[in-house]
């Protein structure tokens, strides 16, 4: 074998191993939502408020119980324009406990199921930006435009 077809094989084999490495590196990357447990979520503790046009209308409530993960969203009424920005939003009366946290990172997914006997739910993500911010988003069938996430402040660290 002429030396400049060792030399192509060399090159060959090397682009194979960087392609293995990268996407070994990319399935180690993709983060899987585990069950939220007291030491895994402990960083979304507390309690968290939406604010539209300076007023609270979504309030998140996570609290660690006996290596459990717990917690109530508010029920709210909103309305978004086509491009998913909030043109009203008003708290309404009362809230849901939560029925399922998983955490991934810095992002806590979270399903409510309605309290009115319904087999209703709804799942959102609250994704951390800073110790006290957190985005907040509606996760929506493809078909329904999304709203756009909304900022929440951490406003008090236990519930």
């Amino acid at each position: 074998m002429s030396s400049s077809a060792r030399n192509v094989s060399r090159v060959i084999a090397m682009l194979c191993s960087l392609t293995l490495v990268a996407l070994l590196s990319s399935v180690a990357s993709a983060q899987e939502f585990a069950k939220a447990t007291a030491a895994n979520a402990k960083q979304f503790v507390g309690t968290w408020k939406a604010n539209f046009q300076g007023h609270p209308f979504l309030t998140v409530t996570l609290a660690s119980e006996a290596n459990k993960f717990v917690g109530t969203v508010s029920h709210v009424d909103i309305e978004v324009n086509k491009d998913g920005e909030l043109t009203k939003a008003d708290p309404n009366e009362g809230e849901d406990p939560i029925a399922d946290l998983r955490v991934a990172g810095d992002t806590l997914r979270i399903t409510v199921k309605s309290s009115d006997g319904s087999e209703d739910s709804i799942q959102s993500e609250l994704r951390l930006v800073s110790a006290n911010e957190a985005d907040f988003r509606l996760l929506v069938p493809p078909d329904v435009p999304a709203p756009k996430p909304w900022r929440l402040k951490r406003v008090a660290a236990t519930p």
